[in-house]
């Protein structure tokens, strides 16, 4: 059971890592990018795109899930 819901885990991270990748080349996500430069560049702090935080959810459901596969149950 922990190996099916360990590969879910993975086809879900690819998902929203593609979700990621589409909303970085839509219109949205020109503008997402365009806002974020201009406030560095106000505040001088780093903003984070929401492509951005797609990416980084996405991998660390792959991540798990690949623990998830590599771990041996029990003895």
């Amino acid at each position: 059971m922990n190996k099916v819901i360990s590969l879910i885990l993975i086809i879900a991270g690819i998902y929203v890592c593609y979700l990621g990748n589409s909303r970085r080349n839509s219109a949205a996500g020109g503008v997402d990018t365009a806002v974020a430069k201009v406030a560095d560049k106000v505040t001088g702090e780093g903003h984070t795109t929401d492509a951005t935080w797609y990416f980084v959810g996405g991998g660390l459901l792959i991540v798990v899930g690949a623990i998830g596969l590599t771990r041996r149950s029990g003895p």
